[in-house]
């Protein structure tokens, strides 16, 4: 098939254009060739926005509701990170890597301990059996690796252990050890919980001695599989058995903050309910967020396949919005605090420079007692303070005139942190929680203090709920990797 107009394309098929931008050829996937760069465009018909591409992909993206709203806050072409980038750009858009036209810092930095793993889930890009081989970095390697990620931000990024299963290594705790003295602030394990269950049944004090030796050690928090409840073909099953044992193990291990990280696609979106009550069930086993991820479709899959299995972002909003009540304009995406990260860091500090279609998220209050989900923007007006914050950063003078507001209260307090968290309290629209709590006493410990111990007392009271849309050959925008803030270490 040969390369078209995307105009041409969009007016055949009656769509609306929105947006153009680059993808690549998922054609050549089948020629077992690297793609290349092609045209592409956002566009809406019926409600529903695709990508349309000039080779004549066309994909589901999500609803016209969700576009509308990612669209408030899309990153602006002025936000580009100073990254120390001494690689060159390349029109190979399969080995570019973090070159001299990257537009993000690193937010997460990846560190693959292992590509050994003791599943083998059909929807998986990533582990040794695909790719020929067992890769396992020495802690030389490791330890170069995080130190290039300094010397490329200014700074030493969060990092991710992950894998295959970094669990199948030995000398995890070493890793996290590691990372912690060469200055990461937060080090979180991915792991699917499937060896810890599974010891914590045969062993318990040998499970919760390795899990207390990772906490030792630093590690802040467990990022754990979860893909639903029903151990049946109708639900992603991979995890059903081990995972009490292993959710057991991380609390008597003292392991206080874990992530479930479901993967969602046509199978299991009907779950996506029940995961949270799940979530909510149990906070008090450390359960502090849901991190949903829309399946990737790895591989040549034909485009009938592809429908049974895609799941983009408002599908996961629309199943929410079914149980809990509370839809789209309740979610904000990554860039939406973009502006306030550069108010309050230093440079070099993490920057959220992210394409608005990369994910969203939203903090819901638990009303333990009622088992009910209510969404922060219930108790704060965020997108007004969320604009406002977005506005201080496109103008020096308007940050001249906040600081100006904000001095009285620095003075009277010794503390500008103390001020600017009395200014937040300015877009608190129910100040009294239903457990009778104050949003306003919360939101000051986290804004003056800035430390685990604050995030703490919030994290009681609300639950993170967020998704990241992992791309693939067919939903592939350049535009949106131009921003990636989630960076891999790839050896040497």
């Amino acid at each position: 098939m040969l390369m078209r107009s995307i105009d041409e394309i969009v007016n055949e098929g009656g769509f609306v254009l929105l947006e153009k931008t680059k993808s690549i050829d998922d054609r050549k996937i089948k020629e077992g060739k690297i793609p290349v760069a092609i045209d592409a465009a956002y566009a809406e018909k019926d409600g529903m926005v695709y990508l349309v591409k000039a080779n004549g992909t066309i994909e589901r993206i999500g609803s016209r509701e969700y576009w509308d709203k990612i669209m408030e806050f899309k990153a602006s072409e002025k936000y580009a990170a100073r990254i120390n980038a001494v690689t060159e750009h390349k029109r190979d858009v399969g080995s570019c890597g973090l070159c001299n036209q990257h537009k993000n810092s690193t937010a997460l930095l990846n560190i693959v301990a292992t590509n050994r793993c003791d599943l083998r889930c059909w929807y998986c890009f990533f582990y040794e059996e695909k790719a020929g081989y067992v890769y396992e970095p020495t802690l030389r390697k490791i330890k170069k690796a995080i130190e290039k990620a300094r010397e490329i931000n200014g700074y030493t990024p969060p990092i991710q252990i992950t894998g295959g299963e970094p669990v199948l290594r030995n000398d995890i705790k070493d890793i996290i050890k590691m990372a912690k003295e060469l200055g990461s602030p937060h080090v979180q394990l991915n792991t699917n919980s499937v060896s810890i269950g599974i010891e914590y049944f045969d062993n318990p004090a040998k499970a919760i001695g390795r899990v207390s030796e990772w906490v030792e050690a630093g590690l802040n928090t467990i990022y754990t599989s979860f893909d639903g409840l029903r151990p049946t073909p109708d639900s992603n099953i991979k995890n059903h058995y081990e995972f009490p044992f292993a959710l057991q193990a991380y609390k008597e291990g003292g392991m206080k903050s874990i992530v479930l990280v479901p993967t969602v696609s046509k199978i299991n979106l009907k779950e996506v309910p029940d995961i949270l009550k799940f979530a909510i069930h149990n906070m008090d086993r450390g359960i502090k967020g849901v991190n949903f991820q829309p399946i990737s479709l790895v591989g040549s899959v034909k485009k009938a396949e592809r429908d049974k299995l895609r799941v983009v972002q408002s599908d996961i909003v629309d199943e929410i919005k079914k149980e809990f009540g509370f839809g789209m304009e309740a979610w904000y995406p990554v860039p939406c605090i973009a502006g306030l990260a550069d108010i309050v860091g230093r440079e070099p500090h993490i920057h959220f420079y992210n394409n608005e279609k990369c994910g969203i998220a939203t903090y819901v209050y638990v009303d333990r007692e009622k088992r009910k989900l209510i969404p922060i923007t219930e108790f704060i007006d965020a997108t007004r303070f969320l604009k406002d914050v977005r506005q201080l950063s496109y103008s020096p003078l308007r940050k001249v005139m906040l600081g100006v507001e904000l001095l009285p209260d620095a003075i009277k307090h010794l503390s500008f942190r103390k001020a600017l968290a009395k200014k937040i309290s300015d877009y608190i629209i129910q100040d009294e929680l239903p457990n009778g709590k104050k949003l306003s006493d919360i939101l000051d410990r986290v804004v003056e203090e800035g430390n685990y111990k604050a995030l703490r007392a919030f994290h009681y009271n609300f639950l993170f709920i967020g998704m990241m849309h992992f791309q693939d050959y067919y939903n592939y925008d350049i535009n949106r990797v131009q921003r990636c803030s989630i960076h891999y270490a790839a050896g040497d």
